[in-house]
């Protein structure tokens, strides 16, 4: 199986070993993580004892999947825009790290033969989705491409792994953090930045003294779910974040969210994510997301904050199965995205007229309460 590393982000081949870690209480389990061709010391190990949510659990378990199977020359035309692919990209001439992608264009070439075996000669265009190269082009070989296989369901994930996260999973359990009361408090502590949670899992999630960034996301699907989102922005961009969801108004067609992170670093990347003009986010009936607002959380922000949490509880609460199927990306120079990009545009208008409204509210407002009393 392959295993997306926490110190570089890249796949790597892996077999993985558990092992006691003396801790008599809870989880005393580790997984060590041994690299396929590299010396112990590069293992990473993961301390069950650190999982403190079931969220945290199933981030684990994303970090691993069935090993990516490289593309032959004969596959060649199977490989088309908007897939998504893992690739190797090579900084120095020894260096080969493996990362995921999403096929922007493909220049098609004459394959050649040579001992009467064929050869692709053509170039593919990747937009690649994490890593050091995140949200760049660059143009690969089909040589350098695999094709991603599809998550293993639970009854066929390698037994230590399974052990490992069922036994996690039950130590969560035990703690107490799916309870709602445990859950409601755990999310105002996360709100504060007062997690403890181990930062070798959490990676970069948390800037240490910094503060939490709020992304505001306009025109969702009514009745999407935050964990849909959480999910979606996982898959692509591989890291945690909150999400909720604001109930519309009967009259409204759309719903409004938020999208809270702990990390400047996150931060930036979603933002950039979001505002790449080669691609549009929709849901499964074509409505795009238009971000209207992002911004540093302060204490002014708070109150808002917990108006999304306690407003999207419901809706977190009718969670749909296939939630990841409800989003997706459409790339430039499709039909779906010139038909998302007149949406988006539509709303875009809509949005920047409620603010006029807004702002010429204020100066009426201002106006009226300027005026002398009556006798």
């Amino acid at each position: 199986m392959e295993f997306k590393s926490y110190k570089d982000d890249a796949w790597y081949d892996v077999r993985i070993e558990t092992e006691r870690n003396g801790d008599s209480g809870g989880n005393g389990r580790r997984l060590r993580v041994k690299f396929t061709g590299f010396a112990d010391e590069h293992d990473e190990v993961v301390d069950g004892k650190d999982l403190k949510s079931f969220k945290e659990v199933d981030f684990l378990r994303c970090r691993f999947r069935p090993m990516s199977v490289q593309l032959q020359d004969t596959e060649c035309s199977q490989v088309h825009k908007g897939m998504s692919v893992c690739a190797a990209h090579s900084a120095y001439p020894d260096d080969r790290r493996f990362y995921d992608a999403v096929v922007d264009g493909v220049v098609r070439n004459e394959h050649r033969f040579e001992n009467g075996e064929e050869q692709c000669t053509c170039s593919f265009i990747l937009s690649w989705k994490h890593g050091p190269y995140y949200g760049s082009l660059s143009e690969q070989a089909l040589e350098n491409i695999c094709r991603v296989q599809p998550p293993l369901a639970v009854d066929k994930l390698d037994p230590l792994l399974a052990s490992f996260l069922n036994s996690a999973r039950k130590t969560v359990q035990a703690t107490g953090f799916f309870d709602s009361g445990a859950r409601s408090q755990r999310l105002k502590q996360e709100t504060k930045l007062t997690r403890s949670t181990s930062s070798h899992l959490k990676g970069d999630d948390v800037d240490i003294g910094g503060v939490p960034h709020m992304i505001i996301i306009d025109n969702l699907e009514k009745g999407i779910s935050p964990l849909t989102i959480m999910e979606f922005i996982h898959h692509h961009l591989s890291f945690p974040c909150q999400a909720f969801v604001s109930p519309s108004r009967v009259l409204e067609s759309y719903a409004r969210g938020a999208i809270l992170l702990h990390s400047k670093r996150n931060f930036d990347k979603l933002s950039a994510f979001l505002e790449n003009p080669d691609h549009i986010i929709i849901s499964s009936r074509g409505r795009p997301w238009l971000m209207t607002e992002k911004t540093p959380v302060h204490d002014t922000h708070m109150a808002l904050i917990e108006t999304f949490r306690l407003t999207s509880r419901n809706v977190q609460q009718t969670r749909r199965t296939g939630t990841c199927n409800e989003l997706k990306i459409v790339i430039s120079g499709t039909k779906e995205y010139s038909t998302a990009k007149q949406l988006k545009d539509l709303f875009e208008r809509l949005a920047n007229h409620i603010c006029k409204l807004h702002q010429r509210l204020v100066v009426e407002e201002g106006r009226i309460l300027q005026l002398p009393a009556e006798v």
